[in-house]
């Protein structure tokens, strides 16, 4: 039986969890009835700490009262945390994380208010809350872990509830614009855009017909995980996704019947609570895998003479590394029949689609930057089809080239081609293919400035970075990181035609952010690289010589961030805050793995660093809308 502490801890976490929810419908409702200005100003309303509650102002004010509430329970739900945290790890980094997410939706909102509403703030207002939500969900799974048990799935079912996961966010921040925004009416009629098929003009249109057509990706998402979830035969997963496949199609039926009633207010509440619903349920079905600890199909006793070796490439052998190894993997022989869903579930694999996620991010965010007024939507989303393809492109070369090394890792035995799922020429194949159809999107869609930078970044990625650095040098990621730094010059060149000096400050923010990310993750993962024979700092130099490396790079980065301000005076002083506070946090963590020198510091630093360049490049949007 749980200790009180825990028991405290885990009511504490699933109230906080509710109440975030409620404050979410409830801020739709302030949207709704138009009450978003009943208070003009913040953090007091006409000027009083307590104003006249009637009409409009007392939804406000509820509003208001309830984000104290809930930040009220955030703040002891943390205390509770850190009481506990020797018997839930990960209950302390997590707790901070959604402080931090509390901090961040506190200020977007003042700043909302202050700038009376724009649809940008608002779908950014939005977009946090659901970030909010999705760590106080998280943190509610992490609690409950030892009631709920070890549930061991397969990777290509947590894969999936990732992606529907991100697909449905995507839909409720572009939701949240067009409810907001002149696009909510500009399509008053069903399945089409006034009788055409094809919206070719005028963003309103696109953007409603966008956000359709995104549902419909999400509606194909869900139900895909929900049939992958009946065959793994746990009854929570099961139920958990047939409540998501439930609500995606009542969130649909919704839609449209928000359509008919030209956005009835009643209809419009329900609308975003299901989405809510949906996302919350989402993010649960991919963190209960988590409590599993080892991925299925990873056995973990010794097995020294039970090998399989594949054929090396550019160097590197898999017979000596292998004995250095107390795990081997279960790979499986190729077959000619299988699911469909599950060849495009290991497809998607090849692409690595969490890394393409950062990517895109610093790719959107500097397009933004580069030109607030005038970024087309058709340009944006086809330079995120053509980012998306690159990365995708380079991604799966990477796996093909590796596959001798990604055998022998712990970290990567399981990926598709090690593992026999996919064939190598296929990899190979699905690379080129990819590819070639990202340099066609970007040269005919966007410019072909955006286009020549973009398979640059394929070039240097394969060529550069997989086939010469990582088998040669302990400076690999070093070198190889500006293959990942090419995303934010893509983006300037995308939005603007060319290339300016603050396009190269992003260059080198995320080429600085690179070494400190990934040293962090490979101190934890030494042995994999020594078995490889992969000379990664910490085998080549040891762990002392990178916790000193990762701090040098901390420093150089901040220093990387304050560019932006002076001299380049390209953004102001929200931005300078919000970088300085980043900064200084990413500072003390690089600090603490020099000083600690401990798994937990790493993998802290690590979390944070994905947070950390995230939030940097939404405080870039950001003070560039409010100094437009």
């Amino acid at each position: 039986m749980a200790s009180f502490p825990m028991r405290r801890y885990r009511v504490l976490a699933i109230a906080t969890a509710a109440a975030a929810y409620a404050l979410v419908v409830l801020g739709g409702l302030v949207r709704i009835t138009g009450a978003g200005l009943a208070c003009p100003d913040w953090p007091l309303c006409h000027g009083l700490l307590v104003p006249p509650l009637e009409g409009r102002v007392l939804i406000e004010y509820a509003h208001r009262l309830a984000a104290a509430m809930v930040s009220v329970l955030v703040l002891v739900t943390t205390m509770e945390a850190f009481r506990v945290r020797r018997g839930v790890p990960r209950a302390g980094a997590l707790s901070l994380l959604v402080i931090a997410l509390l901090a961040i939706q506190i200020i977007v909102g003042g700043l909302t208010v202050r700038l009376q509403l724009t649809p940008t703030l608002v779908a950014i207002h939005l977009g946090i809350a659901m970030l909010f939500l999705a760590g106080l969900l998280t943190q509610v799974v992490v609690a409950m872990g030892g009631e709920i048990g070890r549930l061991r799935v397969s990777a290509a079912f947590r894969g999936l509830a990732v992606t529907a996961a991100g697909a449905t966010y995507v839909m409720i921040l572009i939701g949240g614009y067009v409810g907001s925004s002149a696009a909510a009416l500009a399509c008053p009629d069903l399945p089409f855009c006034r009788g055409a098929a094809l919206v070719t003009s005028g963003w309103a249109a696109q953007v409603h017909m966008l956000h359709r057509v995104w549902a419909l990706v999400v509606i194909v998402l869900v139900l895909a995980t929900a049939k992958a979830a009946s065959h793994t035969g746990i009854r929570l997963i099961a139920v958990g996704s047939s409540l998501a496949a439930g609500l995606a199609l009542a969130q649909i039926a919704v839609g449209l019947v928000n359509v008919i009633t030209r956005l009835a207010p009643v209809v419009q509440g329900a609308h975003l609570a299901l989405a809510a619903a949906l996302f919350g349920t989402l993010v649960v079905l991919s963190a209960l895998p988590a409590l599993a600890g080892e991925p299925v199909g990873l056995r973990l006793s010794p097995a020294r003479g039970d090998r399989r070796a594949l054929p090396t490439i550019a160097g590197g052998s898999v017979e000596d590394p292998a004995e250095t190894l107390s795990w081997t993997c279960s790979l499986h022989r190729p077959v000619t029949a299988r699911a469909p869903l599950a060849i495009t579930v290991d497809y998607l694999a090849l692409m690595k689609p969490r890394i393409i996620l950062l990517l895109l991010i610093t790719t959107c965010t500097t397009m933004i930057v580069a030109s607030p007024q005038h970024v087309a939507v058709r340009i944006l989303l086809l330079t995120v089809l053509g980012g998306t393809l690159a990365a995708g492109s380079a991604n799966a070369f990477n796996m093909y080239i590796d596959r001798d090394i990604d055998a022998v890792m712990r970290r990567t035995c399981l990926r598709p081609v090690p593992s026999g799922r996919l064939r190598p020429a296929q990899a190979l194949g699905f690379g080129a293919a990819t590819g070639l159809l990202s340099i066609a999107v970007m040269a005919w869609g966007v410019n072909t400035l955006s286009a020549a930078l973009s398979t640059s970044g394929i070039l240097f990625y394969v060529g550069v970075y997989t086939l010469w650095l990582k088998r040669t040098t302990p400076q690999n990621i070093v070198i190889g990181g500006a293959a990942g730094a090419v995303p934010p010059l893509v983006g300037w060149a995308a939005a603007t035609g060319h290339i300016g000096l603050p396009a190269v400050a992003l260059f080198a923010i995320v080429f600085l952010w690179t070494p400190p990310h990934f040293w962090a993750l490979a101190l934890g993962k030494a042995d994999d690289y020594r078995a490889a024979r992969v000379p990664m700092l910490p085998v080549a130099r040891g762990d002392q010589e990178t916790r000193r490396q990762i701090f040098i790079y901390a420093l150089a980065l901040t220093a990387a961030t304050l560019l932006l301000y002076a001299p380049l005076h390209t953004l102001g002083r929200v931005y300078l805050a919000a970088a300085a506070l980043l900064d200084g946090l990413f500072i003390f963590l690089a600090g603490a793995v020099l000083v600690k020198r401990s798994p937990r510091a790493e993998m802290s630093l690590f979390g944070y660093s994905i947070l950390y360049l995230g939030l940097l490049f939404a405080a870039m949007v950001l003070d560039r809308l409010i100094g437009v």
